[in-house]
């Protein structure tokens, strides 16, 4: 069952790519409006995952650390992210992000899990790895800055944790259960969104065209798909800590990592008619090699 958990958690990473490229186009991409996706999802998944354990979120020190640990570091990538986009390539900083929740939960499953490894295993996180770094090997005109890459290494760092903290929660004995996790993982979410949110617009409330980003963000269309990305999301984050249970992080978190690539190429080919070099065709073509590998 692990796998299939795996296989719908990367399907569900296909329909967020896809209906977050909808969203950016109804409400422009700024800082106000990452927040405030960010707030809105974390409100809804609060929300859902109360009513989902009927009002029984249960409290644990242990499990709260990690979840606030998983929340925190999500959004720092998050906030990294922004700033990325204006120093350096997205293509870049999106490999190291990747590479960040693949690598140090793999050590982490090697090292201090003492889980079994396989030459087939070794081979495909190598390709991974390969695949990666391969598709960010195309022409481009942006430079990248030094600032660029802390940022990238901050990002790297912070996935990996989110992946470390989500595994070791979850072969936790003492840990709460699924829901009860994620429900106080996005109410940290939320309250760190909320935070960071309302000082984004008390610095900008008198920069001119904000008025219009905020409608925007509170619009129906946006609120409508940040409800159904929020749906989606949040499936997808329980299956893979279902997953999180019986299959090895060494695993795991490569073959997560694979498949979200393919899967959310082949929804940018599909519905935005996006291009696919020869080399992201290459890259994608490994990819699926690196997975077939990982399963053995």
């Amino acid at each position: 069952m692990g796998y299939l958990f795996i296989a719908i958690a990367a399907l569900s990473v296909g329909g967020q790519f896809s209906l977050s490229k909808l969203f950016k186009r109804v409400v422009p991409s700024s800082g106000y409006s990452d927040l405030f996706f960010n707030f809105g999802t974390g409100i809804l998944s609060v929300c859902l995952f109360a009513a989902v354990c009927l009002g029984d979120v249960g409290f644990s020190p242990f499990s709260f650390s990690l979840a606030a640990g998983v929340a925190l570091c999500t959004l720092i990538y998050m906030l990294c992210n922004l700033r990325a986009v204006m120093c350096g390539k997205l293509a870049v900083f999106t490999m190291f992000l990747m590479l960040g929740g693949m690598v140090l939960p793999t050590l982490y499953g090697f090292i201090f899990l003492h889980e079994a490894f396989s030459w087939f295993k070794i081979a495909g996180i190598v390709l991974l790895l390969f695949a990666m770094v391969l598709s960010t090997r195309e022409k481009s005109d942006v430079k990248n800055s030094r600032l660029f890459y802390v940022l990238c290494f901050i990002a790297f760092v912070c996935n990996g944790f989110v992946s470390v903290f989500s595994k070791m929660h979850q072969i936790s004995e003492n840990a709460l259960d699924t829901y009860q996790f994620s429900f106080w993982q996005s109410v940290v979410t939320a309250a760190f969104s909320g935070v960071l949110l309302s000082g984004c617009f008390l610095c900008a409330r008198r920069r001119e065209g904000l008025p219009a980003v905020v409608r925007q963000a509170v619009g129906a269309k946006s609120l409508s798909l940040i409800f159904v990305i929020t749906l989606i999301m949040r499936a997808g984050s329980v299956f893979l800590l279902l997953a999180a249970k019986t299959v090895p992080a060494s695993v795991l978190y490569p073959i997560m990592t694979g498949l979200s690539i393919v899967i959310t190429s082949v929804c940018g080919r599909v519905f935005f008619k996006e291009k696919i070099s020869v080399i992201n065709a290459i890259s994608l073509g490994i990819n699926i090699v690196a997975i077939v590998l990982m399963i053995f």
